[in-house]
């Protein structure tokens, strides 16, 4: 974000600079190039606010997950790809996989579904991801947890953090929601205590280390 606010004062300052010296020496060239200069600071300007609404939305994402501490285990594979979700949360009711949607506000309705639909297909190969690392565990680890590997819930969760979420976004499994109503939802999957803290640190280990 720093770099953005350096690259924006300095187009100011051309900018500004380019205009007087159009005034005092009456070259229309510099008048044109401090045009072109305030396109750019738009352009600029409107990349640093992407960036900076994209960092606070993750930011909230992570205070919300953060409160689910100590009951969940977080893990933090942020836009690691390969098939992780961004987030995994392995809690006292399961699992959740966790990925965020970065649609703008601003963006149509058309496109914005579109764009919500791909990253639920997203959130489903996460899902898949996970089963398929307990699926390749160790003999030893899953004799240790017995049927708990094949009846872990795990829960797929999309998280809409500039754009608020539509009821008709969720689909396929998949829960849309906002950043605000993340810890809330996670808590909410865990009505009964299926692993206790020995568990969640194992499967935890699990998932990492595949």
């Amino acid at each position: 974000m720093r770099r953005y606010i350096i690259t924006l004062l300095l187009l100011a300052l051309i900018i500004g600079s380019l205009f007087k010296a159009a005034d005092q020496t009456g070259v229309r060239l510099m008048r044109m190039f401090g045009t072109i200069g305030i396109f750019l600071f738009g352009v600029v300007g409107t990349m640093a606010l992407s960036r900076w609404q994209s960092q606070q939305g993750l930011n909230q994402t992570e205070t919300a997950l953060k409160s689910l501490e100590p009951e969940a285990i977080i893990t933090d594979w942020a836009f690691q790809g390969k098939g992780r979700p961004d987030f995994l949360v392995v809690g006292p009711g399961g699992i959740a996989a966790i990925c965020l949607d970065e649609t703008p506000q601003s963006t149509a309705a058309t496109r914005a579904e579109a764009s919500v639909a791909k990253n639920r297909d997203r959130v489903q190969e996460s899902v898949r991801f996970v089963r398929d690392r307990l699926l390749g565990a160790s003999a030893e680890v899953k004799a240790s947890l017995g049927d708990l590997m094949d009846e872990v819930p795990v829960a797929a969760v999309l998280v809409m953090t500039r754009r608020r979420a539509l009821p008709e976004y969720a689909a396929g499994g998949v829960t849309v929601i906002n950043d605000n109503q993340l810890a809330e939802h996670v808590r909410s999957l865990w009505d009964r205590e299926l692993l206790d803290e020995r568990t969640r640190i194992k499967l935890t280990r699990v998932l990492r280390e595949a």
